[in-house]
């Protein structure tokens, strides 16, 4: 039997919604559109169209689905790319004496009309119509992932666990119309069963909460596989390998990235991205914006030629295809695994955004692989249900991508100020909903508003973001204001909550304020906030 080589490309934006333009903000979400989503999009449309169905696993996390579905981001992404195609313009006019700069500019108003037509007129600006239509179709398996990618191991009240998860499921179905399969655990952060001291009792492990939804697999970092333990080795393995996918006592299958692959698009030294006549993604014209150069080698960059750019493009296509025949070889001879896997997740926005010419060799390494006999494509959705039952089972300890692999990012003495915010929030939260509930009182129109911006809020400070800009420095003072912002907003409103009749609390107009900048999921459920869920 063949193997399975399964890409996962894991699609996040921040909530960015009229909180800043750039260089942190509402542009984060427009670079990704132009330079990934619509590229990446348009390679899906053309796989549809030649009758290709690789099952590509595209991973969209809520928050990220309520920005792209929200009109008043589609406009100003349209109005994004105008500025842009004018930039560029400008650009054609400004080089008329230097025919390579020239050459350059006119490559760029080609690239932009083209996404700016794609995106009005194959997809009707309705990118998670385009996903949901690529999935009925066969090309793609669409996954879920927590509501705000939440930092899930380090939420202490189970309410905001189960909040996060349920938002994930509710809004795929919402978009997508049908219950997910897949769940990508934002960070790649996992923690298993754990003893509450203070409680008396044991909170279930992350993958015991995704069963509980009725989801089927989700992705941890190869070490999660790697320090495993079996508890039942159908196989014979000295240890769990990112070879196969295995199953956790909870019935939910886990897999693993395959380091291989993995290292040959993330290494800084090996990878692709790094290619000398790629497109050099830090430097920018001073005028324009707009790239002008390739990655070269030294200080003096060379300017970009696409044409060569492209070769390259097939020339490693074909270099990985060749990997991947050799490690579908490597993993049956060592494993004797009929069906060896090939795992391979990544940041959707690197193909593009971070590396240009991602979707282009997207393109070339599927087409080749159609033509391919050792290696097959797909879902792992489909490999579960087809193993399912053949699944060795396993026990994980606490890991997650990144430093260390463990939570080191995401909780350190420079910013783990912000985990007892959140974690007082959710108590606080769950006060209000138990008092509430306890006096009987029939809420107004006012009462309900006050309380589904509270979840807002809450979902909002949640998110892994936060905590990652703050450790990488990248954006430090903006993600500083950001969580702020929603702290200081959840307090207001847990004050007005706390004495609904006292409209003196929170004026109208605050309310409506806060409604206009932080309005994901209008019709929120606050019942999945409750206390012991």
């Amino acid at each position: 039997m063949a193997g399975l080589f399964a890409l996962m490309l894991h699609c996040h934006i921040p909530y960015c919604r009229k909180s800043g333009v750039w260089p942190a903000g509402e542009e984060w979400l427009f670079e990704a559109l132009n330079e990934t989503y619509v590229p990446l999009l348009q390679v899906l449309r053309g796989f549809q169209l030649d009758g290709l169905r690789p099952g590509i696993m595209i991973g969209v996390v809520p928050i990220l689905a309520e920005q792209l579905a929200d009109p008043y981001m589609k406009q100003r992404f349209v109005e994004y790319l105008e500025d842009r195609i004018h930039r560029a313009e400008q650009d054609c006019r400004r080089f008329q004496g230097n025919p390579e700069n020239l050459r350059i500019a006119e490559y760029w108003v080609d690239q932009l009309r083209g996404t700016f037509h794609a995106f009005n007129h194959f997809f009707y600006q309705d990118i998670l119509g385009t996903l949901k239509w690529l999935q009925e179709e066969g090309v793609i398996e669409v996954l879920t992932s927590a509501a705000t990618h939440g930092f899930l191991p380090l939420l202490e009240r189970d309410s905001s666990l189960f909040a996060q998860i349920r938002l994930g499921v509710e809004t795929y179905r919402k978009y997508f119309g049908r219950h997910p399969r897949g769940f990508w655990l934002p960070e790649c952060a996992y923690r298993p069963a754990q003893w509450v001291e203070a409680e008396h009792r044991e909170r279930k492990s992350i993958d015991r909460w995704l069963a509980d939804e009725g989801l089927s697999y989700f992705f941890v970092e190869s070490v999660g596989l790697t320090r495993a333990g079996f508890l039942e080795n159908r196989f014979g393995e000295t240890s769990p390998q990112t070879g196969r996918g295995y199953r956790l006592p909870s019935g939910t299958a886990v897999f693993g990235r395959n380091e291989a692959t993995g290292r040959q698009v993330w290494s800084a030294e090996a990878g692709y991205p790094g290619d000398p006549f790629y497109l050099e993604f830090h430097l920018k014209d001073s005028e324009s914006g707009l790239h002008y150069w390739r990655v070269t080698g030294g200080p003096e960059k060379a300017r970009y030629d696409p044409e060569l750019a492209r070769e390259r493009v097939e020339s490693q296509a074909e270099h990985f295809v060749a990997l991947l025949r050799q490690e579908t070889f490597r993993l049956s001879q060592e494993t004797g695994n009929p069906e060896p896997l090939i795992v391979s997740p990544y940041d959707g926005e690197l193909f593009g955004h971070w590396w240009h010419e991602g979707p282009a060799w997207i393109d070339r390494v599927f087409r080749r692989l159609a033509l391919e006999e050792a290696v097959q494509t797909g879902g792992l959705g489909d490999y579960v249900e087809r193993q399912k039952e053949t699944l060795a089972t396993i026990a994980m300890g606490v890991s997650t991508w990144g430093m260390n692999s463990d939570f080191t990012v995401w909780l350190n003495p420079e910013h783990g100020w912000i985990w007892p915010y959140i974690n007082a929030g959710s108590r606080d939260l769950e006060t209000v909903l138990e008092q509430i509930s306890r006096s009987g009182r029939a809420l107004d129109e006012r009462a309900g508003r006050i309380l589904g911006q509270l979840a807002r809020e809450l979902l909002l400070m949640e998110g892994s973001d936060w905590p990652f800009l703050l450790f990488t420095t990248q954006a430090k003072e903006y993600a500083n204001q950001r969580f702020h912002h929603h702290h200081q907003r959840f307090q207001r409103l847990i004050w007005a909550a706390k004495n609904l009749e006292d409209v003196k609390r929170l004026g109208d107009q605050d309310l409506s304020q806060m409604e206009d900048v932080d309005n994901p999921w209008p019709e929120i459920n606050t019942d999945y906030f409750i206390k012991n869920q």
